[in-house]
């Protein structure tokens, strides 16, 4: 068993939205994203499965392809359908967000 604690030692990046990468196995991995006000994160699309987000702080704006775009906040699961690009932003509060991603196989 192993546990990881999703809020210790938060890293916000100046620059840009920062990703660190918390586990990482044969499946796929898990990565937290901070975002400070202004920030977006531009997400590729993954050929084959579907992406999970969970948003543990603050009201992050989750845009797909299609144009859709919603707010969301702590609590809530945002789930990207296999190929569907999208980007995640924060606009007035800073924001924390956990990516389950998996590896690009099967097809």
């Amino acid at each position: 068993m192993k546990t990881i604690s999703l809020m210790d030692d938060l890293v916000f990046g100046e620059q840009g939205p920062y990703a660190q990468q918390l586990n990482s196995d044969q499946l796929g991995k898990i990565v937290r994203y901070t975002l400070k006000p202004g920030q977006e994160l531009d997400e590729t699309h993954a050929p084959f499965m579907p992406r999970y987000f969970v948003v543990l702080k603050g009201t992050g704006v989750f845009k797909s392809e299609n144009g859709e775009e919603q707010r969301v906040g702590p609590g809530s699961v945002v789930i990207f359908a296999p190929k569907e690009e999208n980007s995640i932003a924060a606009t007035d509060e800073d924001v924390v967000v956990i990516g389950f991603l998996y590896w690009a196989t099967g097809g």
